[in-house]
């Protein structure tokens, strides 16, 4: 199978038009940065609603999912239809020759056989139009065939769960744009029935510490967030950010678990050195998953529900953890 003619083929549902929380994430991105330079405070208004905006996209991340493709329905589309030769062109000519009838002037002028030889000239230059036609059919015939097999191809490994077409497919739609935009990176590991992610996350790019306000002067107010108000909108933030990559991996494949774990650079007090450490681990089935309201739980609450380890205080903020494995059988495990 080739792998960039599967990409084309699929690029119409692929490059869909953005979603709104990927524009949404997007847009809050650029205009925290701008947040985060003193001299681009200058309108208060503007300023406190783009830190508003950004906030909630942070807090929000888990809520939006990429429809699930179906795989089981692509695996029965059609082939494309044959194409028609074009004979339109030269049904055209030709009637127009055999209706000719020679007008007065014609007549009078002995311009009939003149009109008749250019009509002529007409039908063979619309027999060429139609062979160009029915060749340029036939070249896009031939395309789509390539890329429904191709599409026939990818769409039968993965029912047939071969992982090594797993990143492929995640490379094709793409479903981590947003996650990205707000700072976190992605790895995968990739066996038949699950997938095991690591979430790397950036505190510093992403989680606000200061807070915006308008004074009583109508002059804008930038103070730093309280450390527990900054450690808690972190949580969620990292905790929303796992819901969403379990979401959407299984809106793309159909295996049965996800393994996500969130890590971060952090002082290692062992090592005395900064390390990229494992702060939260969770193990999500899919049919756990599928029964929870994201719009309505609390991200860093909603681990409960799932086997995971995290260790995480209010004024301290997280600590290192072991990663978890499969979730077989489920644990719930307290905060």
């Amino acid at each position: 199978m080739s792998w960039k003619g599967a990409a084309r083929s699929f690029a119409a549902t692929a490059r869909r038009v953005e979603r709104d929380q990927q524009r949404r994430a997007r847009v809050a991105a650029q205009q925290f940065k701008q947040l985060q330079k003193e001299q681009a405070l200058t309108s208060a208004t503007q300023a406190i609603a783009d830190y508003n905006d950004y906030v909630s996209v942070i807090k929000s991340v888990h809520h939006d999912c990429s429809e699930p493709v179906n795989w089981a329905s692509m695996q029965h589309e059609q082939p494309p239809a044959i194409p028609s030769p074009s004979v339109e062109h030269e049904r055209t000519a030709q009637t127009a020759l055999e209706t000719y009838q020679p007008g007065f002037f014609d007549r009078l002028f002995k311009r009939g056989p003149g009109k008749i030889q250019g009509l002529q000239q007409a039908l063979t230059t619309a027999r060429q139009r139609d062979t160009q036609l029915t060749a340029e059919r036939q070249t896009e015939y031939n395309r789509q065939c390539i890329e429904w097999q191709d599409r026939q191809d990818l769409t039968r490994q993965v029912l047939a769960k071969d992982s090594d077409v797993y990143q492929q497919v995640l490379e094709i739609f793409k479903p981590f744009d947003s996650i990205s935009q707000l700072g976190s990176q992605l790895e995968f590991t990739f066996t038949a029935d699950h997938i095991e992610v690591d979430v790397h996350v950036n505190t510093t790019d992403i989680i606000p510490d200061f807070v915006v306000s308008q004074l009583a002067s109508g002059k804008l107010s930038r103070k730093a967030l309280p450390i527990s108000k900054f450690n808690e909108l972190y949580q969620d933030y990292v905790c929303g950010c796992l819901l969403r990559v379990a979401r959407e991996v299984y809106a793309h494949l159909p295996i049965r678990q996800v393994v996500v774990h969130a890590l971060t650079k952090q002082l290692n007090p062992a090592t005395g050195r900064v390390e990229n450490q494992v702060i939260v681990s969770v193990a999500i089935p899919r049919t756990t998953l599928d029964q929870l309201n994201f719009t309505a739980l609390d991200p860093s609450d909603s681990m409960r529900n799932f086997n995971h380890t995290m260790k995480f205080i209010k004024t301290g903020g997280f600590q290192a953890v072991d990663r978890v494995g499969l979730a077989a059988p489920l644990v719930a495990r307290k905060k």
